[in-house]
């Protein structure tokens, strides 16, 4: 069991290292009654304490072992693509002709800003998992990120007093050997977004179910819930495969060639003979 250690993107580690449609009215009707059951089994998952699982070292002994470091699969996750909203489809067109444009090809994480939640979670770098008492907390190595989740029975703070950060803010709790995880507050200037060309409403909430598969693979099922973005909260399972070795240091801002400048364009261009 590990405990409490101290302690745009080029491509990640190599080798061993590492036809949306326009909503029609059943799935607008669809969509509102997923949303409202869904925010009662969320405000259900919130009130839940970890209780004894997490809040002592001895009781820390008793979680799954998640010792390592874990890589996200490349390509899709499993649950296929979101259902968008008209305002999204719309969003994600002018997305796709700036691009036609030599335009928004390149985000301002080319500029070494963290891309924030969901996104964060799939860089093609390794995270690793921290046990403390009231809290699990991931390194990420990617722009040297951290995300903490609050174990010790916590809700999230009032709207009127919750800062919107990159990270969001995101409490949980353990049921058997799976991590209940539930995240607000992602703050929708972050420039990645949910996925390319489709921002994120600052309302948007995220539900991570984290879990040891088997002593190789983590499996993280999530869902999406931004009614501004989507017609129906849209879930997908992501795969994380142990690696060997520990983490590096990860200074974007060093030799960063590519930067992007405002209109998105590369500053690394590249011309043919």
């Amino acid at each position: 069991m590990l405990i409490n250690t101290s302690g745009s993107p080029a491509p990640g580690r190599m080798g061993g290292r590492r036809a949306p449609r326009l909503p029609q009215l059943p799935w607008v009707l669809a969509s509102i009654a997923a949303t409202l059951g869904l925010a009662a089994q969320m405000s259900a998952w919130a009130a839940q304490p970890s209780g004894p699982q997490g809040r002592t070292w001895a009781s820390i002994a008793k979680l799954p072992d998640w010792q390592g470091l874990w890589q996200a699969h490349f390509g899709r996750p499993s649950g296929g693509g979101p259902m968008l909203t008209p305002r999204a489809e719309a969003n994600l067109a002018a997305y796709r002709a700036k691009q036609k444009l030599g335009e928004d090809l390149q985000g301002q994480t080319a500029n070494c800003l963290p891309p924030g939640m969901p996104t964060i979670m799939t860089q093609p770098y390794p995270i690793e998992f921290l046990f403390n008492p009231g809290k699990v907390v991931i390194l990420i190595e990617a722009y040297e990120q951290e995300r903490t989740i609050y174990t010790d029975g916590r809700a999230h703070p009032a709207a009127n007093v919750l800062t919107p950060t990159f990270q969001g803010n995101s409490i949980g709790h353990w049921e058997g050997d799976t991590l209940v995880v539930d995240t607000v507050g992602v703050d929708p200037d972050t420039g990645a977004g949910i996925m390319a060309g489709v921002p994120h409403d600052a309302d948007m909430h995220i539900i991570e179910r984290i879990r040891k598969a088997d002593e190789d693979h983590i499996f993280v099922t999530r869902t999406i819930i931004d009614p501004e973005e989507f017609v129906q909260p849209w879930t997908t399972t992501l795969t994380y495969t142990r690696i060997p070795g520990d983490l590096l240091e990860y200074i974007c801002e060093q030799g960063n060639r590519d930067s992007s400048d405002a209109e998105g364009r590369p500053g690394e261009r590249i011309r043919g003979p």
